[in-house]
């Protein structure tokens, strides 16, 4: 399941120069961080599990009725 869901973006901001970067959830699983720009190093923290985010996802794009 977890592969099914690597192309979900994050936002991410770094904390030394503010700017926002956009970071796979494949990234976050495999990568214990993430460059930016600016050559600050940022700690990748995924404590969500796959179950929260497939409900999020859920949650966004509610199933529609089929209209036969």
């Amino acid at each position: 399941m977890a592969n099914e869901l690597d192309s979900i973006v994050v936002r991410v901001d770094c904390p030394k120069c503010g700017k926002e970067l956009s970071v796979s959830y494949r990234t976050m699983r495999l990568q214990k961080s993430v460059g930016c720009s600016c050559g600050a190093a940022i700690r990748l923290a995924n404590e969500t599990s796959i179950a929260d985010i497939q409900r999020l996802i859920d949650q966004q794009n509610p199933p529609v009725a089929d209209n036969d």
